[in-house]
């Protein structure tokens, strides 16, 4: 860029702020360095002394903010207060009235920490100890004068040529001291939510330990190489966050010293009593010869915990973001609702108290400190798209992937597709989306033999599909991701004819993607990519079917939050996408965009997939599980992640198996239900709220044929084609007429006589002996197909595609 730009010149196709023009008499603009929500920061040089600085903007459209001037200007006074050398200094504050504020900064040469990790990944243990020992320096200066940072995160880290690490950016900092004016109100939570302590969710009044916790994760990250939650959407993260502890890092590698294990394992701990009380506490820790704290478990949540009314969309990890918790707590409009503004995010899983899974956060506005590009930020609305995140790259392929436009055979003849056994199993999940009144649409995609199926309905996280007789797949209900396949990203009130006239035999329905197997056992899938998801090679979203990657034939498909699942004709389990807590079952912690092999060799008959892991059960009906285990979910015994299936403890012989966010389920031999995992709602079904790492008997005298499990509720299918439901029941997901929770079985409302049962987030479909279809539950997408945005109770009936 020039080195004086012009009154209104432009800088990434944005106006550059006005009060560049004023600086330009005093400093040489060299450069930008960077830019976030709402300021940029230049690289400059002082015309008279030659000393490079770095300036810090309000970016233009934000030059009247009161809000974003005075957090620049609070910044200012925060770091005046401090003279440390691990924190950057300011040198000057300008005031240029109605052209804004200048902050201007001393120059540090070197890389951000986010820079140094995204380049050399893990780093050796004693880098990290001096590291952390330079930070929580600067933290200890800061507490010292009342100063909590609140957003301590690699991109807040500079590394210096020296090797000597520096804390930046208190833009967000707070004073800890009562009589000092507060720019945030009291429930209202900002940071970044990969690296907030779970108080700091809370949006309660926060002290040291609240930045002593993002110290320990962001160590745990430079052990690892890897984000805590990695890949995770917000509210994934924010339920982690509150829930979920990260492992021991002496999991993922073997060299770590037993002070440094210690040490994080003090700063990690959710209950901030029993975290580091201050930064000279876990300086001596560090320090000391042995381990002072052991590694921390995951807590389990409670039942008293807050309910989500409205959460959130995912954001890009590194932003910042303010959660406005009394907005989400406020009662919901009644019907008809009007649209929501584009300035809040509404995320559609309301579901008793899990902090993001099931905790409603309402309102946030972006303030990120990561520069973004205007595709994926959208800074005047306040809000950040997923598009803005991390996406995986494409992974190398031992086939060919078809593109995405490619075309399915020619239609055959009901005589001439091949028989197949499929089964279909959908996990548990939600996601986000603006409302509207919503009826079933049409999935546009590729030609596929014609072949007879009965009716069946698969359920995601804000949609649901159905697959009619002929084979035709429908779907409804949020669809910003493409997860209805209609060719776009809004949604079709109406059903139209699908576009090729595409045919599957099964379908399955994950957080925000679609999946379908076509007689001939190709997979296809549609909607959200941004982990691979959909298997095609890539990390592109679609909004119509692409051509799953290799030449598998298929039998059946799974989905879970963001990753699926198939089996194939030699009963070999293969998955892609999101593999942060190794839900694919390879070993790796690395996502896939085309399908792997699960580890292990076994042959398997049928497959559930989780919010991040995944069960199976073998020809003699052992279930085995992989991937996270935070909550006992996998069934071993213990809450240990694992990359390659383990045997769920016990000697039952399951006949059918399913998944949720942080629970499973298993159908017996003699039509006993047995679960096992989180049980914050009861949805473990034996009338208790305890969780437990090893399978429990659900409280009920009837016999079950089939299991379906949603975030924190589950359902089963009784031989007397009765449903019952347990578990949370917030939006009525239980479907019994009520929303009140129950920790044993509660019959599904009406004389239904139910063939199966589909549950996924916090709603509920099933599809009768006479081939209807009704759902129940969360309806804020019209996710239920009843034309309404209301939520249910109880049962309601699903409009056929061309039905009368």
């Amino acid at each position: 860029m020039p080195a004086t730009p012009g009154p209104r010149a432009t800088m990434n196709a944005e106006p550059v702020p006005a009060a560049l023009d004023a600086l330009a008499g005093e400093y040489e603009i060299l450069r930008e360095l960077g830019r976030g929500g709402t300021a940029v920061v230049y690289l400059a040089r002082h015309r008279e002394t030659g000393d490079e600085v770095a300036i810090k903007l309000v970016r233009d459209q934000f030059s009247r903010d009161e809000e974003a001037v005075a957090r620049l200007a609070r910044e200012a006074r925060f770091v005046a207060r401090l003279h440390h050398p691990n924190v950057v200094p300011v040198r000057d504050v300008l005031d240029f009235g109605e052209a804004g504020v200048a902050l201007v900064m001393t120059h540090v040469p070197g890389h951000t920490l986010r820079q140094i990790l995204r380049d050399e990944g893990a780093l050796a243990p004693d880098r990290v100890s001096r590291i952390l020992r330079d930070l929580a320096l600067a933290l200890d200066a800061a507490h010292a004068v009342g100063i909590v940072h609140r957003d301590v995160k690699p991109e807040n880290v500079f590394i210096t040529d020296e090797g000597r690490a520096v804390l930046a950016d208190f833009g967000i900092a707070r004073s800890m001291s009562s009589e000092a004016q507060q720019l945030t109100m009291h429930g209202v939570a900002i940071g970044t939510p990969a690296y907030m302590a779970p108080e700091q969710i809370d949006g309660v009044e926060l002290d040291a330990r609240a930045d002593i916790y993002s110290l320990g994760l962001l160590g745990w990250e430079m052990l690892t190489g890897r984000r805590p939650f990695a890949g995770e959407a917000l509210y994934s993260v924010l339920y982690h966050q509150k829930h979920v502890q990260v492992e021991d890092p002496r999991d993922v590698r073997q060299d770590v010293p037993e002070a440094l294990v210690g040490a994080l394992a003090g700063a990690v701990e959710k209950e901030r009593n029993a975290r580091w009380p201050s930064a000279d506490a876990f300086l001596a820790a560090l320090d000391s010869p042995i381990a002072r704290h052991e590694w921390p478990a995951s807590p389990v949540a409670g039942a008293g915990t807050v309910r989500v009314q409205r959460p959130v969309d995912a954001v890009p990890a590194e932003s910042v973001v303010a959660i406005d918790w009394r907005e989400a707590m406020a009662p919901e409009p009644a019907a008809p609702l009007r649209p929501l503004s584009r300035r809040w995010l509404a995320l559609g899983l309301g579901v008793g108290g899990l902090a993001a899974l099931a905790l409603g956060v309402g309102a946030v506005r972006s303030y990120s400190s990561t520069p973004l590009t205007a595709e994926h930020e959208e800074v005047s609305s306040g809000q950040v798209a997923l598009a803005g995140r991390d996406v995986p790259r494409a992974v190398p392929m031992t086939a060919p992937a078809p593109a995405a436009d490619s075309a399915l055979p020619a239609p055959a003849s009901p005589a001439t597709a091949p028989a197949r056994t499929v089964a279909m199993m959908p996990a548990s999940a939600t996601d986000n989306a603006p409302p509207a009144a919503a009826q079933p649409a049409s999935v546009s995609a590729p030609v596929s033999s014609v072949v007879s199926t009965r009716v069946r309905v698969t359920v995601g996280g804000r949609h649901s599909c159905l697959l009619a007789e002929d084979g035709r797949a429908f779907c409804w209900g949020g669809n910003d991701r493409g997860q209805l396949g209609t060719g776009g990203s809004t949604r079709v009130v109406t059903p139209v004819t699908p576009v090729g006239n595409a045919r599957f035999v099964a379908l399955a329905s994950g957080m925000s993607h679609t999946c379908g197997l076509t007689a001939g056992g190709q997979a296809w899938c549609w909607g959200d990519d941004d982990a691979g998801q959909l298997g095609d090679g890539s990390a592109t979203s679609r909004d119509a079917p692409a051509r799953v990657a290799g030449d598998h034939d298929f039998t059946s498909l799974v989905a879970g939050s963001a990753f699926s699942c198939g089996l194939d004709s030699n009963a070999s389990a293969w998955c892609w996408g999101s593999n942060a807590n190794g839900q694919l079952g390879d070993r790796t912690a690395g996502s896939q965009s085309a399908p792997v092999a699960v580890a292990g060799g076994h042959r398997f008959s049928t497959l559930a997939a989780g919010w991040a892991f995944a069960c199976a059960l073998d020809g003699d009906g052992h279930a085995w599980c992989w991937g996270n285990n935070g909550s006992g979910e996998l069934g071993d015994s213990s809450t240990a992640t694992q990359r390659v299936p383990v045997r769920v403890s016990g000697e039952h012989s399951f006949t059918a198996i399913a998944a949720g966010s942080a629970h499973a389920c298993g159908i017996a031999t003699d039509g006993s239900a047995w679960c096992w995992g989180s049980n914050s709602n009861g949805q473990l079904g034996n009338g208790s709220v305890a969780s437990t790492a090893v399978p429990v008997r659900v409280t009920s005298a009837a016999r079950f044929t089939s299991i379906t499990a949603g975030a924190v509720h589950s359902c089963a299918l009784a031989t007397s084609g009765d449903a019952w439901c347990w578990g949370s029941n917030v939006y009525g997901q239980l479907g019994n007429d009520g929303n009140t929770d129950s920790a044993v079985p509660v019959r599904v409302a009406g004389d239904h006589s139910f063939a199966s049962l589909r549950a996924f987030g916090s709603h509920t479909c099933g599809v009768t002996t006479s081939s209807e279809a009704f759902c129940w539950g969360y309806n804020l997408d019209g996710q239920l197909g009843d034309g309404t945005r209301t939520h249910r109770a109880r049962p309601v009936y699903v409009q056929r595609p061309g039905a009368q």
